[in-house]
């Protein structure tokens, strides 16, 4: 068997497995307020993080930046080939080389002509990961390296079931070997659980993958055992959506499922088009039996989407994917209640506030309202009992409120604990709102100005039978009391773009109010990268008081987006931007009487597009906040487009202190890349020699949001020591400034 593996660097490698798995590597809105002036929706989608790869220092491997990367999966306790081709890249092998980047702990290696033999040990459940360096020579003198990271993956048994919810952006690995669909709770309208797997068209790295039309995102499954398959009954169930709250795609731009022989080829088992699940607001159920030629020990199905290669303007959602023997003669039951969206806010208004403006207010500014929103999937009536509702602040651990979330007559107006099948949406009361308000009060004052509250949704069904299902039976969302207001949820679902032509120059303004006066240091705004040349657009960021009409408290001179990609664009991140003088460049602080007050920006570059602002279509009811000025007058947005409903992304930061503008790239460097290692990491991060960095570097360590968390000029053996660091991922820089040279990579900190 050959098989041609495609590299994630778009680059087809010349090799093939044998006896081994191969893995795959706008809608837009516009208001005419004017001629040639106006708004703007564009879609856009998260930026998924960078995979891990490990890096060498042996002195026969170079760890150069042309390696090419492999990512090779091989079942627990079994074994594989990756075979090169000969010739390669025009050339007869010379030698094939191999090291040991690191202690192997999971495989052994060897070497059988042009092949590469791996043999797994047993990992007893769980997924391990090692890597092999290799050095390619051919015989006319040439030379390529290659990174090999090897995957061991436990094999599933029946049943495989996820339904995704749980925390994204990527799916999870003990089920899925790929990285590239979307992990959200924002996108798919109704779905049958929360938690969706979103097909964008954007790369792992949030970038198109180009190339024209052809297969974008895959999702493919772990190896599945199918010995307990029972014949005529095992189906593979699932459900799909087309668009949703995000991009409706084109007929042609199918979703296509596969299964993988058991001679190692994929076969295509079925395709669909929007044409035939055209609404957006509903989920699709589709059942697939599974015949008994796959029925073997290492079984794959997998999942990939068609699309243009420009980028996230075709959209599929699936859900709630199932593979497994099926007893009922209607598929679309299954043993399981599921919520399917997480809590809103503790607040009325807003998704966060100072704490500043939150203490002494708490009574006027939480919700008591809660919306609750439950699918119950069992053939007939369950109990969802008991239920909970608790409300917590974290750092404290203090307990705000804790009683029934399900309730009955006479509390409501009728049982929501027993629930028929299908989907319920119940708008309840708190029902103890003294406790709450009394326990709210206590803990904010002897907080010390900051806290983060947890709402939490949760019951129990003692039917449900599968634990993969028994996650949905909880949902929470956090309330952040900082130093800043938002209205939005941080998920972007469009841009917003203000363009401007001629004429007088066009505003947005978003309205706050204060409780307190306070100091207004900074604004943070979601800028998305959309198009080329989007950093050479030009705006002024704008506040005002009490009254648009009047003259704006500040305004900013001419800026530049700067978007959060101190190692790759990060389009959930947000911008932060201290308040400075036009005229000196110092910090200012402008101060905010209690009132409302608005902050928002003007365009200045002219053009069909503007700067892109980030917006959240999941909070309609926040366009009730927002302004529109065509030069003329100012007037609420939604007068204009009834369509355009959500929350523009753009925070008001307050502080006694100046604050820090988020790090971006230096002007006039020039930037590489390089690949840190181990990843993920404990203790240290090293690289291997990299040639145009001399001994005078500094490394930096960034959060993912760009601000400096480390920084250390002395180094010795290419390593820097990360044990004080959190969990969570980062990014790392190796900067020459007299040469003006940058190595930008990314590692994640168990």
């Amino acid at each position: 068997m050959r098989i041609t593996l495609l590299s994630t660097v778009s680059q087809t490698i010349h090799g093939f497995f044998k006896k081994s798995s191969l893995v795959f590597l706008a809608m837009t809105f516009y208001l005419a307020l004017q001629a040639q002036t106006g708004v703007e929706l564009v879609p856009l989608n998260h930026n998924p993080v960078l995979e891990a790869l490990a890096e060498s220092s042996q002195s026969e491997f170079q760890g150069r930046s042309d390696a090419i990367n492999l990512t090779i999966d091989v079942p627990s306790g079994g074994s594989m080939e990756y075979c090169f081709s000969n010739p390669f890249f025009g050339e007869l092998i010379d030698s094939i080389g191999l090291f040991e980047c690191s202690d192997l702990n999971w495989i052994s290696a060897s070497l059988d002509n042009e092949c590469v033999v791996i043999s797994a040990q047993t990992t007893g459940g769980t997924l391990e990961t090692d890597t092999l360096c290799l050095v390619l020579k051919g015989s006319e003198g040439s030379r390529q390296e290659y990174l090999m990271i090897i995957r061991v993956r436990p094999i599933r048994a029946l049943p495989f079931v996820d339904d995704f919810s749980y925390d994204g952006p990527f799916p999870h690995p003990s089920y899925w070997m790929d990285r590239q669909v979307f992990i959200n709770n924002t996108l798919g309208v109704n779905p049958p659980s929360v938690g969706t797997a979103t097909f964008d068209g954007l790369s792992e790295r949030g970038r198109p993958y180009g190339g024209g039309f052809g297969p974008a995102d895959f999702l493919t499954s772990a190896f599945i055992n199918m010995n307990s398959a029972i014949s005529g009954q095992c189906f593979l169930t699932f459900y799909i959506q087309a668009g949703g709250d995000s991009y409706v795609p084109p007929p042609s731009d199918e979703l296509v499922l596969q299964f993988r022989t058991e001679e190692g080829e994929w076969e295509e088992i079925d395709r669909w088009s929007s044409s035939e699940y055209p609404a957006r607001d509903s989920f699709h159920f589709i059942s697939i039996p599974v015949q008994t030629r796959f029925f073997y020990d290492a079984f794959q199905f997998r999942f990939y989407n068609l699309t243009d290669g420009v980028g996230m303007n075709s959209n599929w959602h699936l859900n709630y994917v199932k593979l497994g023997n099926e007893f009922q003669a209607d598929l679309t039951f299954e043993n399981d209640i599921a919520f399917t969206s997480p809590p809103g806010s503790v607040l009325k208004r807003y998704s966060a506030m100072p704490f500043r403006q939150f203490i002494n207010n708490e009574r006027d500014e939480l919700a008591t309202q809660l919306e609750i929103n439950i699918f119950n999937h069992f053939n007939g009536i369950r109990q969802a009992d008991p239920s909970l509702l608790l409300i917590s602040e974290e750092l404290s651990g203090n307990i705000l409120l804790n009683e029934t979330l399900l309730e009955v007559p006479p509390v409501v107006p009728s049982n929501q604990r027993d629930l028929p099948p299908g989907r319920h949406r119940f708008i309840n009361e708190v029902q103890n709102p003294a406790d709450f308000f009394v326990n709210t009060e206590v803990t904010t004052s002897a907080a010390l100005d900051e806290m983060i509250i947890r709402k939490t949704y949760s019951f129990e069904q003692n039917e449900e039978q599968i634990p993969e299902l028994r996650r949905n039976n909880t949902v929470s969302s956090e309330t952040v009391f900082g130093n800043y207001f938002a209205y939005d949820d941080g998920s972007a679902e469009r841009a917003i773009n203000i363009f401007y032509g001629s004429g007088a120059r066009p505003m947005v303004a978003v309205e706050f109010k204060a409780n307190v006066g306070d100091s207004l240091r900074g604004i943070a705004i979601n800028l998305p990268r959309v198009r080329a040349g989007d950093g050479n657009k030009r705006f002024r960021l704008m506040v005002w008081g009490a009254s648009l009409d009047d003259g704006p408290l500040y305004e900013s001179e001419n800026l530049n987006p700067r978007f959060v990609d101190t190692y790759h664009d990060s389009i959930q991140g947000f911008t932060t931007f201290a308040l400075r003088s036009a005229e000196t460049g110092e910090d200012e602080a402008i101060y905010i009487p209690p009132g409302n007050f608005y902050v928002g920006w003007m365009q200045v570059s002219t053009g069909n597009t503007g700067v892109y602002v980030g917006f959240d279509r999941n909070s309609p009811e926040k366009t009730d906040f927002v302004y529109f000025s065509d030069g003329a007058r100012w007037q609420p947005i939604r007068e204009q487009n009834p369509n355009l409903r959500g929350a523009v992304m753009i925070r008001p930061i307050f502080s006694d202190e100046p604050v820090v503008q988020t790090n971006v790239r230096v002007s006039g460097f020039e930037y590489q890349e390089f690949t840190p290692y181990p990843n993920p990491a404990r203790n240290t991060i090293s690289w291997s020699k990299i040639e145009n960095l001399s001994t005078q570097f500094s490394v930096r360590v960034y959060s993912l949001s760009g601000g400096e968390l480390l920084m250390q000029t002395e180094i010795s053996e290419n390593r820097i020591d990360i044990s004080n660091l959190p969990m969570g991922s980062y990014l790392i820089e190796l900067r020459n400034d007299r040469e003006n040279v940058s190595h930008l990579g990314k590692f994640i900190k168990q």
